[in-house]
């Protein structure tokens, strides 16, 4: 097989989104993946929620705006494509308050929010239920972002494969890469179990082990942080809803509420611990009082990528020719993978790109790393 222009390190679903634009580019891409325990793609509820825990100032809401907005055009191309259903949902979220002080921020929230020109209301206890008569009496209203929604990551995964396959793209499974070649400080390819792979560019998007692989021109900060979700039964006659409360959020996948996440430092742990479940269950049932009595159908665990600042890296290393980046999403890689993809391959095309790319600049740390004594 001759070497593919661009070399995808890591088929999760910003992985793949990269490698179906690519290809829409006509350039010739491989993908490789070695299925690692715990990833990102896999364990995500495939949340498309932007303003959750959304502020202000924060640098990267904009962009998840426009990348909760891009499925609306991507996800039924891909259908009409693919034949497969992705699930997607756009009937909104609540963000539900159960204190004064709940209140009082999430009126705050709505009130930027609408001086911004986005879509949220806030609803009195009486509207909220209406739209999900099975939140807790306790809860005094809600936040409602009317636009946000979800969908079925795995069955997304499949699609852009499936999409970027039709195109040429190679995907080559099983295969774990060790390290980075490189001739006259230009990436060239790299380094694999089972024997080199050249390539005219390499992207970096093996989620948190994007920092493992060795010959990296610097240390690529992306951090583990885990994730843990229990599915109970859905309650009967309750409508489909997804909701946020203090602890948790709850949302229904067919015959399943899942009840996410954790956020905790265990390394490249991706197990699943009974303490969890059990705080899970007890936060999901203070949002839905009915999820106290379901039985749990499933749990599992994954990895998040994280990076130092919360943002993640996009685009072409600084220093080293033929190296890129779409890796460190966190909280967010499925809600930015769609315009990761799009971004990515804009930038490798030469084309502008309509966004501000500083937050997520790869060398961002770089840049100043002289000045540090």
């Amino acid at each position: 097989m001759n070497a593919p222009d661009v070399l995808v390190v890591g088929g999760g679903v910003v992985g793949a989104a990269c490698a179906h634009a690519l290809a829409e580019q006509d350039i010739s891409v491989e993908v490789l993946d070695d299925a690692q325990p715990g990833a990102a793609t896999t364990a995500s509820a495939g949340m498309l929620a932007p303003f959750a825990d959304a502020k202000q100032d924060d640098p990267m809401f904009g962009l998840a705006i426009r990348g909760r907005d891009f499925y609306r055009d991507l996800v039924p191309e891909l259908q009409e494509e693919t034949g497969i259903d992705v699930g997607l949902w756009t009937g909104g979220i609540l963000h539900v308050a159960f204190s004064p002080a709940d209140v009082d921020r999430l009126k705050a929230d709505v009130a930027w929010q609408r001086q911004a020109g986005l879509t949220t209301e806030w609803l009195d206890a009486e509207h909220m239920r209406e739209l999900a008569p099975g939140i807790s009496p306790d809860a005094w209203g809600a936040l409602h972002a009317a636009e946000d929604g979800a969908l079925d990551p795995a069955a997304l995964l499949k699609a852009l494969q499936a999409s970027a396959a039709a195109r040429g793209v190679a995907f080559s499974l099983g295969v774990r890469v060790q390290g980075l070649l490189m001739r006259d400080g230009q990436a060239t390819g790299v380094r694999t179990t089972m024997g080199d792979r050249p390539a005219g560019a390499v992207l970096i998007a093996a989620g948190c082990w994007s920092g493992r692989i060795e010959g990296l021109p610097r240390p690529l900060a992306v951090e583990p942080i885990r994730g843990q979700i229990v599915a109970l039964e859905w309650p009967a006659g309750e409508p489909t809803s997804i909701a946020f409360g203090p602890a948790c959020y709850v949302l229904r996948r067919g015959p399943e509420a899942l009840v996410g996440a954790t956020m905790e430092y265990a390394g490249f742990d991706a197990s699943v611990t009974q303490e969890a479940t059990d705080r899970l269950i007890q936060a999901g049932a203070r949002l839905y009082p009915a999820l106290a009595t379901r039985p749990v159908l499933r749990k599992w665990a994954g990895l998040r990528p994280m990076t130092p600042d919360g943002c993640p890296y996009i685009g072409a290393d600084p220093h080293v020719k033929g190296l890129w980046y779409a890796t460190g999403h966190g909280r967010n890689g499925v809600v930015l993978a769609g315009i990761t993809g799009r971004i990515v391959a804009s930038l490798y095309a030469g084309q502008p790109v309509e966004h501000d790319l500083r937050q997520v600049s790869p060398g961002r740390f770089w840049s100043y790393s002289h000045l540090i004594r």
